[in-house]
């Protein structure tokens, strides 16, 4: 992860029943990474899949191109400790010169 800024994750169901209350449990899971990382405030989006498998996406948005190594793989624990039942992949670019954050 530490050679690319995190872009997204998509947290993947390991069966058909999806991720029960995903909406409520993401909003309560930016809001403890917002502790941690305030100046990620307003960067993240985070939405429920709404097709199946039914997980949940969350991505960064706004002038956020990406989330420095340690915010991604804080926010990769919190996915998966929130979502024990599903996979939690991280997608990412490369960074650039000049990326700041």
């Amino acid at each position: 992860m530490k050679e690319f800024k995190v872009v997204a994750f998509w947290i993947r169901p390991k069966d058909e029943q999806g991720l029960p209350g995903a909406e409520s449990l993401l909003e309560a899971l930016l809001h403890t990474f917002y502790q941690s990382f305030p100046e990620y405030e307003g960067c993240l989006g985070a939405f429920p899949a709404p097709r199946g498998p039914h997980g949940a996406f969350v991505y960064v948005s706004g002038s956020c191109n990406g989330l420095l190594p340690g915010a991604g793989e804080y926010l990769q624990y919190l996915l998966a400790q929130t979502f024990p039942q599903a996979e939690v992949r991280w997608y990412g670019r490369p960074w650039g010169l000049g990326d700041r954050r």
